[in-house]
């Protein structure tokens, strides 16, 4: 666990302001409401009334506002409608758990964090919320964040694994609000609010300014990622992609023995643009030999190799003059230090028109050094140098590699970057503070649902988010990743609201 660089008496201070003089007594108010539901309704819910329950769990007030979000998105409506779905099999599991003795209650949380079919889409948050409410001093909520941030607060780890994981959660929360003087009510926002303040643990090593703002390398020990000659290693590249570097050495190898461009392709949010320009550093002699462009549908040739650019000139006279492109003037560097390795990224490669764009470089990049041409505009004679190397990045969703002009495609190598789970997987445990569980498990339904090597199929890096919990992840899915999918999957309405409910299901049930 992180060393604690936050001070809990200000937090929970700062919190009781921010939610006002109603923070405890609004959550109590629900809470009693939560339990007359139950005493009156336990046994013989309808599917209303166990949406109504999961109402009250989440009502409470904030700044003299009710509110329905205590628990958001868990008890929301997607978590309770998949729960009513077997309303009978609903009203067992929860009747044993609200009247039965305390002991046997226990017992079948246990048995049901151990076993999630018991009440599937219960997760480990109803069957806690339920003992919470029959005692609040002595159980309590457990949630990721509830977890998260008591583990930071008391220097252990806990999770929803069995009986005698939640008894030592509640134990430990018990201890840690007699020495706070938190009440029952508030410790879950209190807790959230303290799992926000855990820094990510890493050490970071700058790796490169050359290209206008500040970039950072992930590593083990400062410095440890940077080779003699200043280039970062192939196991720094791994480390920081979560990658095996055998696969760093083989795109390495593939353009130092073979074409000298490639171009990374697949799915938006697969680390693109962040790979190539790690690659980079691993390839160039420093990072002042890098040179990054991105493309778009005007940029043209001249922008490139060389075009025609208007002047002023003496008098306010105006002419026009050969100003040479961004290809041209990197591999005019690279010409005067033969020795040393340059490399362009081209990010969004794309959504430009190529071959427009590229003009007699589709010849010369084959022919390097070898063959040279006349440029229109100069007229001077132009060979692309052998120590210049092309990096770019294409979006499949945007437009699929085999749609590419055919002499362009066959001069580039085509390194494919795929929705990865182990390098969400590799990220989420350098990153504590991270639902890790939750990020997979979202990450995994939509994958599965709209397929493995669907050219639109989301990638990993929508859910690499610092201190990732299930607020955020609703966010994500709900303003990034629906939207986007709305879009491919047009004539599929009902799939989309399908995939929507079951998303908001699983994120609430994992909250």
């Amino acid at each position: 666990m992180p060393e604690k660089s936050w001070d809990t008496h200000k937090i929970v201070a700062e919190l009781r302001e921010h939610f006002g003089s109603a923070f405890v007594s609004s959550r109590a108010e629900a809470e009693a409401d939560a339990r007359k539901l139950l005493d009156d309704r336990v046994g013989r819910m309808d599917d209303h009334d166990i949406v109504e329950l999961g109402r009250l769990f989440n009502r409470h007030g904030k700044s003299n506002r009710v509110r329905f979000d205590r628990f958001s998105p868990g008890f929301a409506g997607a978590i309770m409608v998949k729960l009513s779905q077997d309303v009978g099999r609903f009203n067992d599991v929860v009747n044993d758990l609200w009247h039965g003795p305390i002991d046997d209650a226990l017992a079948l949380l246990g048995r049901m964090y151990a076993d999630r079919s018991i009440l599937p889409g219960a997760g480990s948050s109803l069957p806690s919320y339920l003992l919470y409410l029959r005692d609040p001093e002595r159980f309590g909520v457990c949630i990721n964040a509830t977890m998260t941030g008591l583990g930071a607060e008391v220097g252990e780890r806990f999770r929803a694994d069995g009986r005698d994981s939640y008894e030592r959660f509640c134990a430990a929360l018990q201890g840690w609000r007699r020495e706070y003087g938190v009440a029952p009510q508030e410790a879950d926002a209190i807790l959230t609010e303290i799992m926000r303040q855990i820094p990510v643990i890493s050490k970071r090593v700058p790796i490169s300014e050359s290209m206008g703002e500040r970039e950072y390398l992930e590593t083990s020990e400062p410095m440890a990622g940077l080779a003699a000659d200043g280039r970062l290693t192939a196991e720094a590249v791994a480390s920081a992609c979560y990658l095996p570097v055998e696969q760093i050495d083989g795109w390495a190898e593939a353009l130092n023995r073979g074409m000298r461009q490639a171009v990374f392709h697949g799915p938006p949010g697969t680390g693109k643009t962040h790979v190539a320009r790690l690659l980079a550093r691993h390839l160039a002699t420093s990072p002042a030999h890098i040179e990054l462009t991105q493309f778009h549908p005007a940029y043209s040739y001249e922008d490139f190799v060389e075009g025609l650019r208007p002047q002023s000139g003496t008098g306010g006279n105006l002419h026009y003059a050969v100003r040479p492109g961004v290809f041209s003037l990197l591999c005019d560097r690279a010409r005067h230090s033969p020795q040393e390795t340059f490399v362009l990224v081209i990010d969004e490669m794309n959504r430009a028109d190529l071959a427009a764009v590229f003009g007699e470089l589709l010849f010369l990049l084959e022919y390097r050094g070898d063959v040279e041409a006349t440029l229109p505009y100069s007229q001077r004679r132009f060979s692309v140098p052998r120590n210049v190397i092309v990096l770019g990045t294409m979006n499949t969703a945007d437009r699929s590699l085999a749609l590419l002009d055919f002499a362009l495609r066959r001069r580039f190598h085509a390194f494919p970057l795929l929705p990865n789970e182990d390098v969400l997987g590799g990220w989420a445990r350098e990153h504590p503070p991270v639902n890790a569980d939750l990020a997979l498990a979202v990450f995994r339904l939509i994958r599965d649902r709209i397929g493995h090597d669907a050219p639109v199929s989301p990638g990993h890096s929508y859910w690499m988010i610092d201190s990732l919990d299930a607020g955020t992840a609703e966010r994500i899915w709900e303003y990034q990743l629906h939207p986007y999918l709305a879009e491919y999957w047009f004539e599929r309405p009902a799939d989309l609201i399908q995939l929507d409910t079951d998303v908001r299901a699983l994120i609430a049930e994992r909250a």
